[in-house]
């Protein structure tokens, strides 16, 4: 396998633990563990209690974007240690904070502060409980917009996976009325995604000035290895690009299926997940000619 045809990609949150290639890793565990214990040091002890039996932490935004965070950390660390070099990284949503740091564009204590900074911003300008996000697959772009205008609902499309595979954000109440006017339309699957902030919307473009003061005088660098924008999928090269993304992420929509097939065309055939769930792993089941994927801890264990 030429390694020159492999991308890491980044998952944004951590949906369970059912799929976790680290338990064949067993360096994963104390490489997670010192991470782990860095983070609690400068985002909060309760991230110790962390154990993806027993406490999850699936729940909490904050903390599961923290474990996220950790985890794709850790995970690419070991494949780069191994020997295993990208061509080019991605960060699916929030995942851009750990795809970053892969890169060495950022310090692991940036992406936290980034993380944290980010998380307080929204807070402090997006009521908590008055919106979300939802997943549907089996419906097109234009099904979608014809149920929102049909019932008048307050809903903007802020990703698509594939052409019938699309993450909607907007009205917590609107979602509900849509996840269930999607299933009357024949969505093969339509749910919420449980988070209560509608990332990648307008609503956040307070959050997002916020959120430039602490970037604005962070330590970036230009990426080591090149970072594919899933707002643009321009290539992110240098310090400023960095900045304008991480800003950028939080308020506007993106694109994996274009970021997926840029990544293609681009030459990587190899694509592996630096997450638990797997779950890029199984949208990109819906795009076709988009590259084949393979389990993190397969690449570790066949050096």
């Amino acid at each position: 396998m030429a390694e020159n045809t492999i991308s890491f990609v980044f998952p944004a949150f951590i949906s369970d633990y059912r799929d976790d290639p680290s338990r064949e890793v067993p360096v994963f565990h104390e490489v997670f563990q010192e991470y782990l214990s860095k983070a609690a040091g400068l985002a909060g002890s309760e991230l110790l209690a962390f154990h993806p039996e027993s406490n999850p932490l699936l729940q909490n935004e904050l903390l599961n974007q923290y474990i996220s965070y950790i985890y794709g950390c850790s995970c690419a660390g070991i494949l780069l240690n191994s020997g295993i070099k990208p061509v080019m990284t991605a960060g699916y949503s929030m995942g851009i904070y750990a795809s970053l740091y892969s890169t060495g564009s950022i310090s692991f204590e940036t992406g936290l502060l980034f993380i944290q900074k980010a998380y307080e911003a929204i807070r402090s300008t997006v009521p908590g409980d008055h919106y979300g996000m939802c997943g549907v697959i089996g419906l097109s772009e234009k099904d979608i917009r014809e149920i929102a205008v049909h019932y008048n609902l307050n809903l903007a499309i802020v990703n698509c996976n594939s052409d019938h595979s699309f993450i909607i954000a907007g009205d917590s109440f609107h979602i509900n009325v849509f996840l269930l006017k999607a299933r009357e339309e024949g969505a093969l699957h339509a749910r919420s995604l449980g988070v209560s902030i509608p990332y990648h919307t307008n609503l956040l473009t307070e959050a997002s000035k916020l959120l430039a003061e602490t970037v604005s005088t962070a330590d970036v660098h230009a990426p080591g290895i090149p970072v594919i924008s899933v707002l643009s999928q321009e290539m992110i090269t240098d310090a400023e690009q960095v900045r304008r993304e991480v800003v950028k992420n939080i308020c506007h929509p993106f694109n994996w299926l274009a970021t997926q097939l840029k990544m293609f065309n681009s030459g990587v055939r190899i694509f592996t997940e630096c997450g638990p769930s797997q779950a890029l792993r199984k949208n990109s089941k819906f795009i076709p000619g988009g590259g084949k994927f393979v389990n993190w801890n397969t690449l570790v264990n066949t050096l």
